[in-house]
């Protein structure tokens, strides 16, 4: 368990509030297909396939020519305006300005009918000239959106986006030229801008079209990745609250393989990792990385062999140096390291590491097979069991997981996550009563442990005891806050801030001031990050959101979580693009008003 609110949908949560501040989240994108259809006026799109022939005549200016037969070839016909050797129009501006009104309408509406006709028989340069001279007669946005389909079907994406943005000019909630000029602006991978057109559709059409938000956060992902992927890679530590709770499962070690405080050189470098490990804080972690960096390579591994006195000491080197790049989210680092050391001296410790690093790549049956050849070599080593007990606890079998939590717990009483893990699985299997008891059991043993009140807090906020789960997130805190060590970290403060978040907007103030507390304790927490950067968003503190969740995509662990927090970024960014644009704010107004969510 990690928090009890996930990010992901904090958008789709909180649409209401941020279309009231003109900001127009996560919401717009997609019926590409079905908004990509003519309407009427339009020329067809192409390929479109006419299910009904028969179709009642337009009103003047909006007519597509339906009912035409497409020509095979240029038919011989006598036409109101001029044209060239080759039957295409071609007409002066000396021409055109001799004409009077009534004129220009008459020829501006010949000339769109035979691009039509030339567009349905997919001559699509032909229909290109048919309409350029209508738009030389006439700034129509019907001529610029009928050109604009001819580029797309020739695949010119830079003159769909011209002709589209001009149509848009005229009329800007032409919504066929918007979703358009989206799809090109995808197509050249011009996101942003793609965003922006899929934004507005949605504002047009009242926040109301799914298939168009789902198209949005398509093409907001697609930027992300590409954001994300555009950044250099860095693999930093994670949160001392994270690194915490790993190590914090095993069973603690100082002197493996008899070094001592008195040992020199590539030992005294391991022995000083291993206390700051022990040390549980986020300097001591950054230590104990350099310190192993520093052991391996007086360890010089590559000359070492299963025979040498330093096999076993150095293989614990490589262990903890696996675990560390585990931990960055360097799984071929923590591999190779992993498989080095169990080549050079393995113990329990070393499968059940490297069973780790196979269920986080998803080897579920590899890792099986690790936790066996541990248990070959220690059936009562603790950590085997644990761990276990966790694999089969996320992969859904409760019953396994709870008869490996048993184990671990009567194996290594001093386990604190054993008993939380056992009152969790309790609680999942609808045993509230019972699971309670299990925490009591807990508190008793671990009365200074701030990891039980969270976690017990968490199972309250699940269960809707707002009141009860701030309780114990307050005497988590206080705990947390009496420690050296770092245990939860800002945990509590964060799900406590979520809570009340959640029950009123009253509460806002007090929930930035818990986060920023929690940020201030943990800087290296990406969730306190994002908590804050919401509650920021909610405020209309849109610029300070934006840093917030920027600062959480650096932080965040591994791909997946920075495009999710880039995400929201992007999405933020967007919205206060939205937010300047004067039509769509008034539009964002009305449709408000009309939903009664603001007053008129």
């Amino acid at each position: 368990m990690s928090g009890i609110d996930s990010t992901t949908n904090f958008f789709a949560r909180n649409r209401t509030v941020i279309a009231v501040t003109a900001l127009a989240g996560l919401s717009a994108a997609g019926a590409y297909y079905y908004l990509n259809q003519p309407s009427a006026g339009d020329a067809p799109d192409a390929g479109k396939k006419k299910k009904n022939k028969k179709k009642k005549a337009k009103k003047a200016g909006e007519d597509s020519g339906a009912n035409t037969p497409a020509p095979a070839e240029k038919e011989e016909k006598t036409r109101v305006y001029p044209v060239n050797a080759q039957g295409l129009p071609e007409v002066s501006d000396e021409v055109i300005n001799g004409l009077t009104e009534a004129q220009k309408e008459e020829w501006a509406l010949a000339l769109k009918e035979d691009g039509n006709n030339e567009f349905k028989a997919k001559n699509y340069d032909d229909a290109i000239a048919y309409y350029t001279v209508a738009l030389q007669i006439k700034k129509d946005p019907i001529f610029y959106s009928n050109r604009s389909a001819c580029y797309a079907a020739l695949n010119d994406h830079e003159n769909v986006i011209k002709d589209t943005t001009e149509a848009i000019k005229i009329k800007p909630d032409y919504t066929k030229c918007v979703l358009r000029r989206a799809t090109s602006y995808e197509t050249i991978e011009r996101y942003e801008d793609a965003m922006f057109d899929l934004t507005a559709l949605t504002i047009y059409g009242g926040f109301s079209n799914k298939s168009i938000e789902q198209v949005l956060e398509r093409v907001l992902k697609k930027h992300s990745i590409k954001i994300v992927e555009s950044k250099p890679k860095t693999f930093n530590l994670p949160s001392a609250s994270i690194i915490g709770s790993f190590f914090g499962a095993f069973v603690e070690e100082t002197t493996p393989e008899g070094i001592s405080e008195q040992s020199e050189g590539a030992d005294k470098f391991l022995y000083d990792a291993l206390v700051n490990i022990n040390i549980n804080t986020q300097e001591g972690y950054e230590q104990a990385d350099t310190l192993l960096n520093q052991a391996l390579e007086a360890y010089n591994i590559e000359e070492l062999s299963p025979e040498s006195p330093q096999a076993g000491p150095a293989s614990i080197a490589l262990e903890y140096s696996a675990a560390f790049s585990f931990l960055k989210n360097q799984p071929q680092e923590a591999a190779s390291g992993i498989n080095k050391a169990i080549a050079l001296k393995p113990r329990p410790r070393s499968y059940i590491f490297r069973a780790l690093i196979n269920a986080d790549k998803q080897s579920y049956d590899d890792a099986i097979k690790d936790f066996a050849k541990a248990q070959e070599m220690d059936p009562e080593c603790p950590d085997i069991f644990y761990h276990l007990g966790q694999l089969h606890y996320l992969t859904g079998d409760m019953a396994n997981a709870e008869v490996n939590f048993v184990k671990a717990k009567s194996l290594n009483p001093e386990n604190v996550y054993a008993y939380i893990q056992l009152a969790c699985i309790t609680y999942k299997n609808g045993l509230f009563d019972s699971a309670i008891e299990k925490f009591t059991e807990a508190k008793l043993k671990f009365a200074t442990s701030p990891e039980v009140p969270t976690y017990y807090g968490e199972i309250l906020a699940d269960r809707g005891d707002i009141e009860g789960a701030c309780k114990q997130f307050d005497i988590a805190a206080r705990l947390q806050e009496s420690l050296k060590t770092f245990s939860v970290g800002s945990l509590p403060l964060i799900n406590k801030a979520t809570c009340i978040s959640r029950e009123s907007l009253e509460r806002m103030p007090e929930a930035e001031e818990l986060l920023v507390r929690a940020c201030e304790l943990d800087p290296k927490s990406e969730l306190a990050k994002l908590s804050l950067a919401q509650i920021k968003l909610q405020q209309e503190k849109v610029d300070e959101a934006i840093e917030l969740f920027e600062e959480s995509t650096d932080l965040a662990r591994n791909f997946e979580e920075k495009v999710q927090a880039t995400s929201f970024a992007e999405a933020t960014k967007m919205q206060k693009r939205i937010r300047n644009d004067p039509v769509l704010t008034k539009k964002i107004a009305e449709v408000m008003q009309q939903s009664g969510a603001i007053p008129y």
